[in-house]
C-alpha cells in the first residue's frame, strides 16, 4: 500500500516547483512594470523544451559511443566521461538560454526581460523533470490507496519504491536551478544590451558546465550522502547569491556591486 507520505511527497513535488515559478514571475512583473514579460517567459519555456529534447538524443548517442570504449570506465577516463557529458549539457543549455534571451529582446532590448526568461526556463525545467515524472505515479498511488487500481504489478512496485526523501530533494534542486537561471538570464540580458555576446555565452556555459560536472563527478569520488551534501551546499550558496543579485536588481535596477564589470 502506498503511504500517505509518498502521496504528499508526490503532490508537493508537482505543486511546489510550479508555484515557485508563478510567485517569482508575479513578483518580478510587479517590480519591473515593463511590457513583454509574459512573452519573454514563454521564450524561456520553449528554450528549455527544445534543448532538453535534443539533449536526450545527444546524451544517448554520446553515451553509446563511450560505452564501446572501456577506457571511460575507470581512472581518468571517468573524469573525462563526466566532462564530455557536462560539456554537451552546458552547450545545449546555453543554446536554449541564448535563443530565448535574444528573441525576447530582438525588437526592444530591455535588461528587465532577463529574469522573466529565466522564470520560464525554470518552469519548463520543473514540468519536464518533476511534474511529468510524478504525475502518473500520483494518479496510480491514489487509485492504489483508495481502490480501483487495475494496472500491472510492475507499475505498482515502481510507485511503492519511490523515495520520499528524493521527492523533497528534487524540490530543493528545482529552487536552486530556478534561482541560478534567473540571475544568469539577467546578466545575459545585461551583456546583450551592452554588446558583449561573448560574455552572454560564457556566463551560462561556465555555470551550467560546473553544475552538471559536479553533479555527475562527486558521486564517483565519495559516498553518495557525502557527495549530495557537498553538492547541495555549493549549489545552495550559488542560489542564495543569485537570489541576492536578482532582488537587488528588482529594487535598484542595477547589477550589484560585485558585478560592476558587467554593467
Amino acid at each position: 500500500m502506498v503511504s500517505v507520505g509518498q502521496l504528499v511527497g508526490m503532490i508537493l513535488a508537482i505543486v511546489v516547483p510550479v508555484m515557485i515559478q508563478i510567485v517569482l514571475f508575479l513578483h518580478a512583473k510587479k517590480e519591473l512594470k515593463v511590457k513583454g514579460l509574459p512573452v519573454a517567459a514563454c521564450y524561456g519555456l520553449l528554450g528549455y523544451l527544445w534543448e532538453a529534447w535534443i539533449y536526450v538524443m545527444a546524451y544517448g548517442w554520446v553515451g553509446a559511443m563511450m560505452m564501446q570504449n572501456t577506457w571511460f570506465d575507470s581512472g581518468f577516463g571517468i573524469v573525462v566521461k563526466q566532462m564530455i557529458i557536462a560539456l554537451v549539457y552546458a552547450l545545449l543549455t546555453t543554446g536554449g538560454l541564448c535563443w530565448a534571451v535574444y528573441l525576447s529582446n530582438m525588437r526592444e532590448p530591455l535588461v528587465e526581460r532577463g529574469p522573466a526568461v529565466g522564470i520560464g526556463f525554470g518552469l519548463s525545467y520543473a514540468v519536464w523533470n518533476y511534474v511529468l515524472v510524478y504525475g502518473a505515479p500520483l494518479i496510480i498511488g491514489f487509485r492504489m490507496r483508495f481502490g480501483g487500481y487495475e494496472g500491472t504489478q510492475e507499475m505498482q512496485d515502481k510507485v511503492l519504491s519511490l523515495s520520499v526523501e528524493n521527492m523533497y530533494l528534487f524540490i530543493l534542486d528545482t529552487v536552486i536551478f530556478s534561482l541560478i537561471v534567473m540571475a544568469t538570464t539577467l546578466l545575459m540580458s545585461n551583456h546583450q544590451q551592452n554588446g558583449r555576446p561573448l560574455y552572454m555565452f560564457l556566463i551560462p556555459f561556465v555555470s551550467q558546465f560546473m553544475i552538471k560536472f559536479l553533479d555527475t563527478l562527486l558521486p564517483t569520488l565519495m559516498p553518495e550522502i557525502v557527495s549530495s551534501v557537498i553538492y547541495h551546499v555549493l549549489m545552495g550558496t550559488a542560489a542564495l547569491w543569485s537570489l541576492w543579485v536578482v532582488l537587488n536588481y528588482l529594487k535598484t535596477r542595477k547589477i550589484n556591486h560585485l558585478l560592476k564589470s558587467t554593467q
